[in-house]
Parts: C-alpha cells; structure tokens; sequence
C-alpha cells in the first residue's frame, strides 16, 4: 500500500450535521470512532443514503493508524468493531425522540478477502448525506492523530462551534461556551460512570484537553472550569474558553505523523 494512498485517505474531508455531534449520546472506542469516520470521508456530494462503500481492511489500517497484527485484525477486532457499529441502540435524537439506531445499516465481509462493504443506516441521512448548512467539515487526519475516545468526541463538539471559514481566514481567534454537567453526561454516553464532578474533569476532559493542546492545530482549550448554580455549591455547567493561539507542545508534521501510525509511515 502506497504512501501517497495512505495520506491522501487522510486528507479526505469528514462532514457531520451539528445536531447529531451537539445533541445525539453515544459511546464508541478511540478505535471505532475512527473506523466510522474513515468511513464517512468516503461520502461523495452525490451520494444518498443507499450508497454501498468498499472500504479495503488494508487502506482503513493504514490510515487510521491500526496495526493489523500479522493478519490477526481481519477477522476478530475488526468484525467486532464492525457488530459493534451495526448495532441498534437507544439514542436520544436532536428533536427529543428516543429511538433505537446504529451507525451502520448492513455490513459484508467475505472470507479471504481484504474488504468490507457498508451501507449507513437509513437513520443517518438527515446527519451525514446532502448537508447544505449547520454542519461541520474537518479532514480526517485531525483527529487520527487522537488516542482517547473522549478526545476526539470533545474535539467535535468544540469544533462545531468553529466555522472552517473562520478558520481558513485565519479570522477565528476566540469563542467560549458552556455546557451543562447533563449535557456533557449525555454527550459523553458516561451513564452511571464519574458521577462527581472532579471525576468528570479528572478521567474525562483533562485528558482530552491535554491531547489536543498537545495536538490540534487548529484551536487550543485555554480554560475549562465548572461552574455552580446560582443558589447551590454544586457544579452544574462547564465553561470552555478556547482559541486560535497555540499553547501546550506543539508538535511538527513529522511527530504528528509518527503519532498518529504505529506504523513505519
């Protein structure tokens, strides 16, 4: 597999519809969220939610980073994560209903054969097909580069708040914005998980904010704090302030690119 092959699938665009990032819960490893969005960056313009896509194990791996073990990875981590993303699950949707929902519709891996062949569910057109406004659209590779599931859901939903326009103008320089502690609970999928408040800020976003200080070129997390209620002690929103100024290790191209492998690119 070339190395031009590999950073071209990395430079492919990913597109999300703001709701399904700011207002759907679900909880996927580091390694299945990036098999997913391998996945949509393949979405073409003209594409409808019918489309079939043949994705190739040995592209999805370089890409993404995921060492194929000899071979060991085709036909057991990979089919898991594969039923994992078929699977149907309660959801909570942007217009309030609860609905059971996975990522993917149909799923067909042929034995002694090195592709997977996806349709998305048909509950996702609204979210990932024909997106004409309130969407965000980043290249793949900003997240590969991501280790922590919580990471690359937090990278999302602060970058939602983010216009690539801005971004590309370079006229993106601050924002800040604040969450309620339920809402994050909810974003996070963290159910009956880090229920006090410095659990939260502890395992969940002090790691994520690191990582992306640490990686992210695009905008850095500056301040996160909670905050309590107006007659209560007890923390009940989370305040981001994040920027376009640098700040933490920023890496070069060539560390980003030898972090994100684990592989001899």
């Amino acid at each position: 597999m070339s190395r031009q092959k590999t950073l071209a699938d990395r430079e492919q665009y990913v597109a999300k519809a703001n709701e399904l990032i700011r207002n759907t819960r679900y909880s996927l490893t580091a390694q299945q969220q990036k098999i997913i969005l391998f996945a949509i960056s393949k979405i073409k313009p003209d594409d409808d939610i019918s489309t079939e896509y043949t994705i190739n194990i040995n592209e999805l791996a370089n890409a993404c980073g995921i060492n194929l073990r000899g071979g060991g990875y085709y036909y057991t981590d990979l089919k898991k994560d594969i039923d994992y993303l078929t699977q149907r699950d309660w959801c909570h949707m942007p217009d309030g209903l609860h609905m059971t929902m996975s990522w993917i519709g149909d799923a067909k891996i042929y034995d002694n054969d090195a592709v997977i062949k996806i349709r998305f569910n048909p509950n996702m057109q609204p979210y990932l097909f024909d997106l004409k406004r309130q969407y965000t659209l980043y290249q793949l590779q900003k997240v590969l580069v991501f280790r922590g599931k919580y990471t690359i859901r937090l990278y999302e939903i602060i970058r939602s708040f983010i216009s690539k326009k801005d971004l590309d103008n370079g006229t993106f320089e601050d924002d800040e914005k604040t969450l309620s502690i339920e809402e994050l609970r909810n974003l996070f999928d963290l159910g009956e998980k880090y229920k006090r408040w410095v659990d939260i800020k502890r395992y969940v976003l002090d790691p994520a904010i690191d990582e992306i200080n640490k990686y992210c070129d695009e905008f850095c997390i500056k301040e996160c704090k909670g905050q309590s209620g107006s007659h209560t002690k007890k923390i009940t929103s989370v305040y981001f302030y994040f920027t376009r100024a640098h700040c933490g290790q920023q890496l070069t191209a060539r560390q980003k690119e030898k972090q994100l492998n684990g592989l001899p690119y």
